[in-house]
């Protein structure tokens, strides 16, 4: 402990790294305290002891916050990896020389990502819903001639079979599992808002929007995979009447 005016100054050593032995010089340093003090003042027994008992806890508690920057620091640099790991993903279904030559394949899962995103946003009824570019699919077209449902109501359909396919098996529950469904489901199909969302999935509501934007992906991924089996079965159905 150091008088510096009217403080003292306690140095504030990492507790690990004083436990191991690497205390010299404060190398293992994580702040320090500083106390008020009076003129000629001294520290009893007992007063030493309590400044020896708060300068551990504040030692921790600043290594406490030092770990967890740390640790959103790693996430920070990881995210981007994370995404491209997803693109990746999502795009390994097609012939590898594609995923590799075709430079439009990103910007075209983004441009479907996002008039998911809108007819979500309407899918109750709007203009993003009723004229949304997802609704010349021939996914859509199929399931309007197959039920004889208006425009609006079979893309209404495509987008709740795609949402039906993240959701896990069993009964609902509010679990990490469940995440992705939940958070589509209250947010789109039940119009709730953002923080009472955020509220019973606890969560961020900052986290809620980064968790909707893979949920949305994910969507996004699921109509194309049934607007490629669509146009499949429509190639084989023009095959069979030439």
């Amino acid at each position: 402990m150091f008088t510096w005016g009217d403080y003292w100054l306690v140095p504030l050593d990492d507790p690990e790294q004083s436990s191991n032995g690497e205390q010299n010089n404060h190398t293992g340093m994580v702040g320090l305290l500083g106390v008020i003090r009076k003129p000629d003042q001294h520290l009893d027994a007992e007063q030493s002891e309590a400044l020896t008992i708060l300068s551990l806890r504040a030692a921790l508690a600043l290594r406490d916050r030092r770990r967890q920057q740390q640790v959103f620091s790693s996430l920070e640099a990881l995210t981007p990896q994370v995404e491209m790991i997803q693109r990746l993903r999502a795009a390994s279904r097609y012939e590898s020389s594609e995923v590799l030559t075709s430079p439009d394949a990103k910007d075209e899962e983004q441009k479907l990502s996002q008039w998911v995103k809108d007819a979500l946003t309407h899918y109750w009824g709007g203009p993003k819903l009723t004229q949304s570019p997802l609704l010349d699919l021939e996914v859509v077209q199929q399931t309007m001639r197959a039920g004889e449902e208006t425009p609006a109501n079979a893309l209404r359909t495509i987008l709740r079979k795609a949402i039906d396919q993240t959701r896990p098996e069993g009964e609902r529950r509010f679990t990490t599992e469940w995440l992705m469904y939940n958070l589509l489901e209250m947010k789109f199909l039940e119009g709730r808002k953002v923080r009472e969302i955020a509220l019973r999935l606890a969560m961020s509501e900052a986290d809620l929007y980064r968790k909707q934007r893979v949920a949305i992906e994910a969507v996004a991924a699921a109509i194309d995979k049934m607007e490629e089996q669509a146009r499949k079965e429509q190639a084989s159905l023009s095959e069979v009447k030439s």
